[in-house]
């Protein structure tokens, strides 16, 4: 944690949607997911920035604490516990004198958490232009972002603080322990954490996001032939994804199940390279700078910074065709990802490979 506590005092608000001045503190709102959580990185370090002197409590689920427990530009992680109410958080919120709120979730939850901290001046994000969603909902056109969404955190830090300011930059940081525990896996495993990683993330959360486990299985052989370790990561949910790449690629070390959300971050730090549907995990790898191979079907890649990294998407009429992914091809065919070959990713990794780290980007 970047700064010791002081004592704070309430403010007397100004109105809704506009901050006061430098405030002794401020809670920042953003109770999940994986990704949405890392992309705030920017905005955090360009409000600590502005506002040095603020003491920064960042709000998220207990069971992702641990992808904001080391970063620099947070004071104290508050940890919202499953089940917990909202007039629960709102009154551990009270007790800590936070003094104003950066609403970065923007949905039922917070907004209720808000309600319940009438007293306090807040400032809230905005996802998507709402002809965006109606042009997706209703119209059924194909979704293209017409701004990164770290941006849009961005932006709502600069209507905290009523001035224009640099971009942050994304970054994420494990702990010390985070990196020892990904050793011992990958270890038992039998890779050599010190020697060039390919690391895997097959899984995603919606079916329309995933391109075929056996086409991850193809690109984890060509990488063995050329000499690379490869290792795979998921979930225990995700274990028959996983078994197919390992099926298809004997060779490769399969961590499945054996990282928890710490470890999974010392994990991606150790690889020379990582290939990803569009999940956290594409989230984590561009944040620790490691060159990123990310593959998207029925969401936009336009929704994210791909600078030193690359984004494989293929331009059909019907895609992207969703915000966040979907049980199954609304068209029925799924081109939009069994048309993106093994050739075509195997291509675009090579120079990644090649690259070494990236240098962290404001998205």
């Amino acid at each position: 944690m970047r700064k010791s506590a002081a004592p704070l005092k309430r403010i007397d608000p100004p109105p809704y949607d506009r901050l006061v001045k430098q405030p002794a503190s401020i809670a920042v709102l953003r109770f999940g997911a994986v990704g949405d959580v890392v992309l705030t990185a920017p905005a955090l370090e360009a409000l600590e920035r502005a506002w040095p002197d603020t003491r920064v409590l960042f709000v998220v689920k207990e069971r992702l604490a641990p992808l904001v427990a080391h970063n620099p530009d947070v004071d104290e992680v508050v940890a919202l516990r499953e089940r917990e109410t909202a007039a629960s958080l709102a009154r551990r919120l009270q007790e800590r004198n936070v003094a104003a709120v950066l609403d970065l979730h923007g949905k039922l939850r917070s907004r209720l958490l808000r309600a319940l901290l009438p007293r306090l001046p807040w400032v809230t994000w905005h996802k998507r232009d709402l002809r965006e969603t109606l042009a997706v909902k209703l119209a059924h056109r194909p979704y293209r972002a017409t701004m990164p969404f770290a941006d849009r955190y961005h932006a709502a830090v600069e209507q905290a603080v009523e001035r224009e300011l640099p971009r942050g930059r994304l970054r994420y940081h494990p702990g010390p322990d985070d990196v020892a525990a990904a050793d011992r896996a990958l270890r038992e495993a039998g890779v050599d954490p010190t020697r060039p990683i390919l690391g895997l993330a097959p899984g995603a959360r919606w079916e329309t996001k995933r391109w075929p486990a056996e086409r991850f299985g193809e690109l984890a052989a060509r990488a063995l032939a050329a000499g690379l370790q490869v290792a795979v990561q998921g979930t225990e949910d995700e274990r028959p994804v996983t078994a197919k790449v390992c099926q298809g690629a004997p060779g490769v070390a399969d961590l499945t199940g054996r990282l928890d959300l710490a470890a999974l971050g010392g994990f991606v730090s150790r690889c020379a390279a990582f290939v990803s549907n569009d999940s956290g995990p594409m989230h984590l790898a561009r944040a620790l700078g490691v060159p990123t191979l990310a593959l998207f079907g029925s969401t936009d890649p336009g929704m994210f910074e791909f600078t030193g990294h690359r984004a494989l998407a293929l331009s059909l009429p019907c895609a992207p065709c969703s915000f966040f992914g979907r049980s199954s091809c609304p068209e029925k065919h799924f081109r939009c990802m069994l048309d993106l070959g093994v050739d075509a990713a195997w291509g675009a990794l090579q120079p990644l490979l090649e690259g070494g780290r990236r240098a962290f980007v404001s998205a």
